[in-house]
């Protein structure tokens, strides 16, 4: 893992804004930094070293002819093949060198070659361009900022802002994540001007500043249906899940995972012992029993005989970790819960596993959601007629014990999602009053909820891959990114290998959603935990005792800021209907949490990153930075 920052601006000397910016991002790689500069660009780059550590890997580096220099975040698991495959010759192990070489024969088509998570910056030396890539599913992140003859870029928003300071809010994301419920739907981010480089793509920009974009990288063209037998799916998705696990353990370092005691972080675990014996576990849990995955998490790592540490999170760790937790993240997030992943990850930093496989992107690719039901009901009319698939989707609600009032706001929220976003999936359901927002801040910024192009046929591999590429998975692997960086840890995704996501896009809907159970096929792989009498927990939504807090132990924090001049003359909310809803959430045991705490962060961010400097309040408490702003 590292951090990669760069100023692409014609006879500037920029040395100490590419350093300091380097130092913001410094918890992404403490093992080295460097920087190099000539006329046109200045390249900074930090680097944890998990592969090689050849200090001739260092960044940046410099390729074999002098022509390209290059910066690169990420592990490209499939380097050897490729080195052999084009004889290439290395003075290092390193994929980061074979990398540069790669791109000196081959030129932008190499970024279409590598399996892995990555983003890289290749700077051609004699045509004076700059060429920015990131990885098929955007476990990696990569910003940058264009603006007259200037352009950056960096691994974190953070560093940016560092070297850009006059940067403006993006109101149209506040609308987005209010109103349509939106987070990681766009390129664009909360910060005007700032956008993310899309997955599978590279941009090319010239000693002109003109961008090019261009798209390497698309799944539905790699999608072969139905060439698998059904008996063959379960054995064929362990095959490949414990090659992809295989790839994604190659390290110098020592290795865990974040175990859950769930279906995916425990067979990626399983599989992770079986090659290497010596690996650790982290957890982490609540003292609210409901939301505790200790138990889950424990059972599994005993059977497995290896050892867990944990993480406990409490309403006073929020409290004290809320505001640093924000800042590493650059945006808003949507729950109490990625603090205590940071929590985690910072708990292990000294004792811990440098590299860490991380389970993500398994419901996103095998159907794992109940929201998928909707879609997989649409699909079934064609085939069955209405009333028939009418009588299987309130079967398998009642299955996922949906009452009748659930199964109506199930139905409601299909049909409004159908309509609304042109899928049957969205975050987009509202769960809040939308007057909570002033209606010209509304009008003003306000686009339309997010609209997503059906790519497939089928209503459930066209939500699939909205939660993929749009929604939930993008969401997701910016947490994990952050809170394993803020801590120099490694994450790794084995579930999101390319041969992986392929093939759970090839395979039929029945073998994902059959007779209402969820992830059937991955569910029928799991003969290798059977074999060790590995009894898993049943399906639980990712969850913390968030609404519990938030009406309790720090109800006073909400009502603090709700109640607050700043927040009523903010120019955003409407404060009157934002109290109206939060008491009858304090009231409705019902009632959701979302909507009052995306208000509560939104404000919190804008605090904190507009109203002052957030770097001088890393390691404040919530409750002062309140009691200090309000």
């Amino acid at each position: 893992m590292c951090g990669i920052v760069g100023i692409f601006q014609k006879n500037v000397n920029n040395y100490s804004k590419i350093s300091n910016a380097i130092n913001v991002i410094n918890h992404r790689g403490p093992d080295s930094k460097g920087i190099w500069r000539d006329e046109f660009i200045s390249l900074g780059s930090v680097r944890l070293k998990v592969v090689d550590l050849n200090e001739n890997s260092d960044q940046p580096l410099i390729s074999k002819n002098k022509r390209y220099v290059l910066t690169y975040n990420g592990e490209v698991y499939n380097y050897l093949k490729l080195k052999k495959k084009f004889n290439i010759k290395t003075k290092t192990n390193s994929d980061t060198e074979l990398i540069l070489e790669l791109f000196s024969k081959l030129g932008p088509k190499t970024f279409s070659l590598l399996e892995g998570m990555f983003a890289i910056s290749i700077y051609d030396t004699k045509t004076k361009k700059l060429y920015l890539a990131r990885d098929i599913f955007g476990v990696k992140p990569i910003y940058y900022f264009s603006e007259k003859k200037r352009f950056l870029f960096c691994s974190e928003i953070k560093g940016i802002l560092e070297i850009e300071k006059n940067v403006a809010i993006n109101n149209q994301s506040i609308v987005n994540l209010i109103k349509w419920g939106g987070l990681d739907n766009t390129t664009n981010t909360w910060f005007k001007k700032i956008q993310s480089l899309e997955p599978g793509s590279f941009i090319e920009i010239d000693n002109n500043f003109k961008i090019k974009k261009t798209k390497y990288y698309f799944l539905e063209k790699n999608v072969k249906k139905n060439i698998f037998e059904k008996k063959d799916v379960p054995h064929i998705f362990n095959k490949l899940l414990k090659k992809s696990v295989k790839d994604q353990s190659q390290t110098i370092r020592s290795i865990g995972t974040n175990l859950s005691g769930g279906v995916d972080s425990s067979i990626v675990t399983a599989f992770l012992k079986e090659i290497n014996s010596d690996v650790h576990t982290y957890t982490f849990g609540y003292n609210e029993k409901k939301f505790d995955e200790r138990p889950f998490a424990e059972t599994v790592s005993k059977k497995l005989e290896v050892e867990n540490f944990t993480s406990v999170s409490s309403s006073n760790d929020i409290n004290n970790n809320f505001l640093n937790t924000l800042i590493m993240q650059d945006e808003p997030f949507t729950s109490f819960r990625q603090v205590s992943h940071h929590k985690l990850y910072e708990d292990f930093k000294i004792n811990g596993s440098t590299v860490i496989l991380e389970s993500s992107g398994g419901d996103e690719i095998g159907g794992g959601y109940t929201g998928f039901l909707w879609p997989l009901f649409l699909d079934q009319i064609k085939i069955i007629g209405y009333d028939k698939a009418l009588d299987n989707l309130i079967k398998n609600l009642k299955i996922h014990k949906f009452n009748k009032s659930r199964i109506d706001s199930f139905m409601k929220a299909g049909s409004y999602n159908q309509e609304f976003y042109g899928s049957s999936t969205s975050d987009g359901q509202r769960i809040i009053n939308t007057e909570c927002i002033l209606e010209d801040f509304d009008k003003k910024y306000d686009n339309g909820p997010p609209t997503y192009k059906k790519i497939f046929d089928s209503h459930l591999l066209n939500s699939q891959y909205i939660e993929l590429f749009h929604t939930k998975l993008p969401r997701g692997l910016r947490y994990v990114d952050r809170a394993s960086s803020s801590s120099g840890r490694e994450a790794r995704v084995p579930l999101l290998s390319r041969e992986i996501v392929e093939f759970c896009f090839s395979i039929s809907n029945e073998l994902k959603i059959k007779d209402g159970q969820l992830r059937w096929f991955m569910k029928k792989s799991l003969n290798y935990l059977n074999k060790k009498n590995i009894k898993l927990s049943n399906k639980r939504s990712i969850a913390d005792p968030q609404r519990i807090w938030m009406k309790k132990n720090l109800k006073h924090l909400f009502l603090s800021v709700f109640k607050s001049n700043k927040f009523k003359n903010r120019g955003i909310f409407n404060q009157k209907e934002v109290l109206k809803s939060y008491y009858n959430f304090l009231k409705d045991n019902n009632a959701h949490s979302l909507g009052i705490f995306q208000i509560f962060i939104t404000e919190i961010w804008i605090r904190l990153f507009f109203d002052n400097n957030h770097k001088n309040f890393k390691d404040e408490k919530l409750n002062e930075f309140i009691n200090y702003t309000n």
